[in-house]
């Protein structure tokens, strides 16, 4: 990244950050890197640098250390919602990639199971996922508040539109609806598509 970032969202997923994402470049904050581009692209190398560089989400202080000026987002929802979502979308997608694993350790299913299960299940969210969703949004949430100063940070739902973000980001509002994207339906769809794509790489690399 050539210049500092101007927002840095902060949020778990499955709590509306495509949508964020969208609005963000809609109002020239853009481009936005978001783990949606790692999976549309399922390149390893890719995978490996966004790795080895973290989720936002679970590096808020050293982000924030790092990036003192930057404006910062937290999308949130209801804690029932969210873990039905995460239920429904990111522990699936992960059991289907971990079918998906090859020999080669660096390849992309192996990197993004790799990550999720030794940085986001076993180590931020020590082991409570599938078990305690709802507390575990709760106290992410409450660790980035107790770390942003709250002129810093908007804690924000995305069924709020565009109102909020525009008054904390100090832009005009946009003549256009506010988008919503990656519903779990599309989620689901986008994972099948990448499945598939590595199934047909897969077969002529081997061909």
């Amino acid at each position: 990244m050539s210049s500092k970032p101007k927002v840095i969202c902060l949020a778990l997923g499955r709590t509306g950050t495509v949508s964020l994402m969208e609005a963000l470049d809609t109002l020239g904050f853009g481009p936005c890197y978001h783990m949606k581009v790692v999976f549309e692209n399922h390149d390893p190398e890719e995978v490996k640098t966004w790795i080895n560089t973290g989720q936002a989400a679970i590096y808020f202080k050293e982000l924030y250390q790092a990036y003192p000026d930057a404006k910062f987002i937290l999308t949130t929802r209801d804690p029932a919602k969210w873990e039905a979502s995460v239920k429904n979308t990111l522990l699936p997608a992960m059991d289907v990639f971990q079918n998906t694993r090859t020999p080669d350790p660096d390849s992309f299913p192996n990197r993004i199971c790799d990550w999720f299960n030794i940085e986001m299940l076993a180590r931020y969210h020590q082991g409570k996922l599938h078990t305690d969703a709802q507390n575990e949004i709760i106290a992410h949430n409450q660790r980035v508040m107790q770390t942003i100063p709250a002129d810093k940070l908007l804690v924000y739902e995305v069924s709020q539109g565009w109102d909020p973000l525009v008054n904390f980001l100090g832009v005009e509002k946009p003549d256009i609806p506010f988008p919503h994207s990656n519903d779990t339906a599309s989620f689901q769809k986008e994972v099948q598509g990448i499945i598939k794509t590595m199934e047909n790489h897969s077969s002529e690399t081997t061909s």
